[in-house]
């Protein structure tokens, strides 16, 4: 068995706007590698523990150099990480020979209410739908996943990405653990990490017991029509220069892709555009 864990940075516990980053950098590494710990020891928990050959981690925040590579390597000696920026599908690199995909730290879609640091793959895409409906990143990426017939199993994500996924019914089947209760895009009540680390160890061991040939894959499917609302018309401008790209009024612009890959390395494409 082979295990897949996409990191992102914003529906970690103990961080609650981007400047952590960057203004309390110490605090958010910490932060960062005590969920990934949590997840390690669930897998040693399981009884399926044995049978994992590699775990594959992919660093996909910003330019995906946030975890340390001794620190990982030090917890399980199968963790292979993949890092840097840009790469092909981000989010979701190396995905091919995996039998289950884990979430960490994800969040809401832009534009979700009590949703904290709330968007989907740029700050400068201020809502993206596909097939006319409202998708966060967990939900795109689980497409390129449905596609490889991997299913994902764990969300370990903000109380704004439970609401979207659980709550309202665009993946209710899959495992999920609340770090934090999103009380806004910049505020959060942090639930205490000891019953945080608890349930992440609970809930992978829980996951990995099941028969994962059984899981569900999700339910968008080809062709996927994309319209992004951008942040500034120049934005717009700039994407509309892309083959392929519709303009569809000042602010939105349209796309459509066959393929799950085409999809998640279109997406970047405008984002990597987007950046200022």
């Amino acid at each position: 068995m082979n295990i897949y864990i996409s990191f992102d940075m914003e529906g970690i516990g103990g961080i609650d706007r981007f400047s952590d980053e960057f203004k309390r950098t110490a605090a958010y590494s910490q932060a960062i590698h005590a969920h990934f710990k949590a997840v390690i020891d669930g897998i040693h928990q399981s009884p399926k523990n044995k049978d994992i050959e590699t775990i594959t981690v992919a660093d996909s925040h910003g330019d995906g150099k946030n975890l340390d590579y001794l620190a990982l390597s030090e917890m399980d000696e199968r963790i292979e990480l993949i890092s840097g920026y840009p790469r092909g599908e981000y989010m979701m690199s190396g995905l091919d020979r995996h039998d289950v995909v884990i979430f960490l730290g994800y969040h809401a879609s832009c534009g979700q209410h009590r949703a904290n640091m709330d968007h989907c793959y740029s700050t400068a895409f201020h809502r993206v739908s596909i097939n006319g409906i409202k998708c966060s990143e967990a939900m795109i990426n689980q497409i390129y996943a449905k596609e490889k017939h991997i299913p994902v199993g764990l969300i370990i994500g903000d109380s704004g990405l439970y609401s979207q996924l659980i709550l309202e019914g665009y993946m209710p089947y899959v495992e999920y653990v609340v770090t934090k209760e999103s009380l806004g895009h910049n505020a959060v009540v942090h639930r205490n990490f000891q019953k945080v680390r608890a349930e992440i160890a609970e809930k992978v061991a829980l996951v990995l017991d099941k028969d994962l040939s059984t899981l569900p894959l999700g339910d968008l499917t080809a062709p996927y029509n994309v319209t992004i609302e951008t942040d500034t018309t120049l934005t717009a401008d700039m994407a509309e220069m892309l083959p392929g790209v519709v303009r569809l009024d000042g602010y939105r612009i349209g796309m459509s892709f066959d393929s799950g890959k085409d999809l998640l390395n279109g997406l970047m494409a405008l984002e990597v555009l987007a950046r200022k």
